[in-house]
């Protein structure tokens, strides 16, 4: 991870679309947001860091 990855902090929860895997169609899932110190936000889905792209389906939850 980054640098900037390392400096996140909580800033809340939203609704993503994302797929389930297995085959299963795109849902609608909440996650929690984070914000680094670049003033980047990235999603946990899944357990996994990632940053909040465009092409993500997003509405924030604050």
């Amino acid at each position: 991870m980054s640098q900037a990855t390392t400096q996140l902090r909580p800033s809340g929860k939203g609704f993503v679309l994302a797929k389930l895997g297995k085959g299963l169609p795109s849902m609608r899932r909440l996650v929690d947001t984070y914000t680094s110190a670049d003033r980047k936000t990235y999603i946990k889905l899944d357990g996994e860091l990632t940053p909040l792209l465009p092409e993500h389906v997003f509405l924030p939850g604050n």
